[in-house]
């Protein structure tokens, strides 16, 4: 974010301008007003200084804003199966879906089908099915054939037949 203000005016506006993209032109946009030099005048000697001071308010909000926490717990003990591929399949691990798995379990959707099959007789799970294929869905959109073959690629390595 900037501090905009027309330099030629007598008693100049101040605002606070963030960088719009749209299409390939860039824009600018006010999100805040400060305030007229002359009402700024009242408040402090230095009006330009005070303004710049909320720019950098406004830039630090921002900041801390953005900001998202996330804990993933991730077993390093478990051995990875020895092939005879010329790459080892330890690097091709996609471990991409673990926010997509921290959002699926804060949105209880694995208990919404706990609840859904408790009475039911599976020969598969119906939670570990749904969870892998919208992860592959939504990483690689595929055919549901083509995000079934992709699944050893996942770290957790999920196991069930095509029905």
């Amino acid at each position: 974010m900037k501090l905009w203000y027309d330099k030629k005016s007598k008693d100049p506006i101040y605002y606070v301008q963030i960088g719009v993209r749209n299409g390939k032109k860039v824009t600018s946009k006010n999100i805040a007003r400060i305030g007229k030099h002359s009402e700024l005048l009242k408040i402090t000697d230095d009006p330009l200084t005070y303004a710049k001071e909320q720019v950098a308010k406004y830039n630090e909000e921002s900041k801390t804003k953005n900001k998202v926490d996330m804990e993933l717990y991730l077993d390093f003990a478990k051995k990875i199966i020895s092939t005879d591929e010329a790459a080892s399949a330890s690097t091709l691990k996609n471990t991409g879906y673990l926010y997509l798995q921290k959002l699926y379990y804060q949105l209880e959707i694995d208990k919404f089908f706990n609840d859904v099959t408790i009475d039911r007789k599976f020969s598969f799970n119906p939670d570990l099915v749904n969870r892998f294929m919208t992860y592959s869905r939504i990483l690689a959109p595929d055919s549901k054939l083509g995000s079934f073959e992709k699944l050893n690629t996942f770290y957790e390595e999920p196991v069930f037949d095509v029905v």
